[in-house]
């Protein structure tokens, strides 16, 4: 996926630059790499006219990990049955790891009201996986007790076990069975196109010389977030209703994140 906006995005100039050099647009090349909110940026860039640019690459943001634990929906009197008939004990938690994904591609055209000025206002997009947080067990291994205690439930409906969930919030969530033992889930997922607008100093194709540094500021609009679950039942949203107080609170402030903020520091060179 990475390779595949890195090189659209890298073609996407130098192609047009090919075949539009005779009539003196796309007819420089800069170059540019950068660091800011949407991770280390990598572009090429063109001037459509003394007032247009236009830039298009990608943005990698490293990925940054957290651990936490979620809660196993199980009591004294399932925890006694599972000890009894599987030998084994349904432990209280299963450790979960979360990792972000926000690598994306980005289209934007500059636009320079003064000649003589490098302020201009940028307008255009960025794309990639909608993703953008995945939270997930860190080892198969540990749901391996909890997914033989619920096969042998819905074998054995004599012995009236109940089905063991990992717990969120009043949400329950029956893993899926693996190799090693059972996996669940969840994720954050945006709008896979954000439109974008912001401003900034400095052009994306120097002019008198052949280094230059460029710093713009704006937001993505990538409307609201939300959260689902994947399990046996395969993918549920979650709403601030469905998992309880405490989480709830969580969805609902990710409600009201609909915009991201860009702030980004660029070395921009000419190549000819």
């Amino acid at each position: 996926m990475k390779r595949k906006i890195l090189t659209f995005s890298l073609l996407a100039v130098a192609g047009c630059s090919i075949s539009a050099q005779e009539n003196g647009v796309f007819n420089h090349i800069g170059f540019g790499v950068g660091l800011g909110t949407t991770g280390i940026t990598i572009d090429l860039a063109a001037p459509v006219s003394p007032y247009v640019e236009i830039r298009t690459g990608v943005d990698y943001m490293p990925k940054i990990k957290y651990n936490t634990a979620l809660k196993i929906s199980v009591n004294t009197t399932d925890k006694e049955k599972a000890q009894k008939y599987t030998g084994v004990t349904i432990p209280d938690k299963v450790d979960v790891q979360g990792t972000n994904s926000m690598t994306t591609g980005h289209l934007l055209i500059d636009v320079f009201p003064f000649r003589s000025s490098s302020f201009h206002i940028t307008a255009g997009g960025y794309f990639g996986n909608s993703k953008i947080i995945n939270v997930y067990n860190k080892k198969d291994q540990d749901l391996k007790t909890i997914i033989d205690y619920n096969e042998l439930a819905m074998k054995n409906p004599l012995l009236e076990l109940k089905t063991v969930c990992v717990q969120l919030g009043d949400y329950s969530l029956t893993p899926c069975k693996t190799p090693e033992g059972g996996h669940v889930d969840s994720n954050i997922k945006v709008c896979d196109f954000r439109p974008y607008i912001g401003m900034g100093f400095g052009r994306s194709v120097p002019q008198k010389h052949r280094l230059a540094c460029q710093c713009d500021l704006g937001i993505q609009f990538w409307k609201t977030p939300k959260v689902y679950l994947t399990g046996t039942d395969g993918e549920t949203q979650l709403t601030e209703e469905s998992v309880g107080e405490k989480y709830g609170g969580i969805i609902k402030t990710l409600s009201r994140i609909t915009v991201y903020p860009c702030l980004s520091i660029r070395l921009m060179g000419r190549i000819f």
